[in-house]
């Protein structure tokens, strides 16, 4: 034998790597993957033409996350999707969506809806989103935005003009950051933007149109042993010394891959200066920043709807690239593979069929989905109100869920259960007190709908 027919490795982080054709007899050299293994559910759409990629979600609801040597996180476990109305067309009368669990985790999808917000066609109009590391989380508000502009200035770390590496939306951000050997972790950098004058205005609005590389269990582990701390970003004034001053202690970070995330600087100011800095030890990259000075009057048109129809079924892992070679990555659901290299957490799924009954509210009643199974959402445009002339139709997608990743270091992460619930006082439980409810109510579910098992590990 001239060369081994595969080795198949598991890294102590928790990483499955095959490797193929590696010479007998010989040593070898052998480099850990730096791969995306979780994240959080992504979200398809029909946009007319095809299912477009949108964007991930739920960026918040992970449970078991370790934040440092014996400490967890506690999980966001809901959040508003903007979803463009050039992103999603009717088809049939009926808006389609695909929420696809792709990557090495278990997702618990608890309730789904659909906003559309109808508002007039000069404005833009975004959900109040961003991701805290700790309760108390943003509470729901949509915001009209009315032509927001490109900040005065912007420096970067190195004292470098970034104002054109923010100006648009275009996969081009600032780097000059250096990484930490800490998956997630970079050493402390900051930005500092000037607003101009923003006098006589009742709304200052941030818009920050970025992404984030997220630490994981295993980086949050390694970083405590050299006694490195991941610095949330928070924000910063001049105050009447000319000293910088933090203003907002938790400033919220992105959830995920690009995304909007909204600061309201509304009354943060200390003085006449409409400076501010960013600073953060995150790997948070800055695609377009945008402040918004209009009246802040939210002139919008909200009509709910819930799921006309949800069924739940194998879809497989749709093709991720990278455009121009670089981070972050995007999805093409019209190719698909039928195999992907994650393990797979043992225990009970929800049987694939009719699922709708179980995303009506948030009830700790889920649809419990392995990486590769899918939800597909209609939701009737029949019963949406015919849209006013000169204001145009947007979407919010409500979710409400929680995610497990299999993080070697992460909490229970090689099982479905326990099952969280909302009212846990934190995962894993804190006390044997603790248990997922137990009525008669949640029992038949348990017994109707999740009769689909996985005992072995792939």
């Amino acid at each position: 034998r001239q060369e081994v027919d595969s080795v198949r490795i598991i890294w102590p982080a928790g990483i499955v790597q095959p490797e193929i054709g590696m010479a007998s007899n010989k040593p070898c050299k052998i480099q850990e993957l730096d791969r995306k293994g979780t994240s959080c559910p992504l979200l398809y759409g029909w946009n007319g033409e095809r299912f477009g990629f949108i964007t991930d979600f739920l960026g918040g609801c992970s449970i078991g996350y370790l934040t440092a040597p014996g400490q967890f996180n506690y999980p966001d476990t809901d959040e508003y999707i903007l979803v463009r109305g050039e992103q999603l067309k009717p088809k049939n009368g009926l808006y389609s969506l695909r929420m696809n669990n792709q990557l090495e985790e278990v997702i618990f999808f608890d309730a789904v809806r659909m906003l559309a917000v109808d508002h007039p066609a000069d404005t833009e109009i975004f959900p109040n989103e961003r991701l805290l590391p700790a309760p108390p989380y943003p509470e729901f508000k949509i915001y009209s935005v009315k032509n927001p502009q490109l900040p005065v200035s912007a420096i970067g770390n190195k004292g470098q003009d970034i104002l054109p590496l923010i100006a648009k939306i275009d996969r081009l951000y600032p780097e000059d950051f250096k990484l930490l050997p800490f998956k997630g972790y970079s050493e402390e950098h900051s930005i500092t933007l000037d607003l101009g004058d923003t006098k006589g205005y009742k709304q200052i609005l941030l818009l920050l149109h970025a992404w984030i590389d997220y630490a994981d269990s295993t980086s949050n582990l390694a970083a405590s042993q050299t006694n490195t701390k991941l610095t949330p970003p928070y924000l910063q004034v001049k105050n009447r010394k000319g000293e910088w001053q933090t203003v907002i202690e938790q400033m919220g970070f992105p959830a995920g891959l690009p995304k909007t995330m909204t600061v309201d600087l509304t009354d943060k100011f200390l003085t006449e200066d409409r400076s501010l800095r960013i600073v953060t030890s995150m790997r948070i990259y800055w695609d377009q920043i945008l402040v918004d000075k209009s009246d802040g009057d939210s002139n919008v048109l909200i009509t709910e709807l819930e799921p006309a129809k949800a069924d739940l079924g194998w879809r497989g892992f749709p093709q991720e690239y990278r455009p121009e070679g670089k981070q972050p990555l995007v999805y093409d659901y019209q190719k698909v593979d039928q195999i992907a290299p994650w393990k797979v957490h043992l225990g009970n799924y929800t049987r694939y069929g009719d699922v709708k009954p179980l995303l009506l509210s948030p009830d700790d009643m889920y649809v419990i989905t392995r990486n590769g199974d899918e939800i597909e959402l209609e939701f009737d445009a029949s019963r949406l109100p015919k849209l006013t002339s000169g204001w145009k139709r947007d979407f919010l997608i409500y979710a409400d869920g929680f995610g497990k990743d299999m993080d070697i270091n992460s909490a229970k992460p090689e099982t479905v259960g326990p099952l969280p619930f909302h009212k846990m006082s934190s995962y894993p439980y804190k006390s044997s007190k603790e248990a997922y409810p137990n009525g008669i109510e949640h029992q038949e579910y348990i017994e109707k709908y999740n009769t689909r098992s996985v005992r072995r590990q792939y």
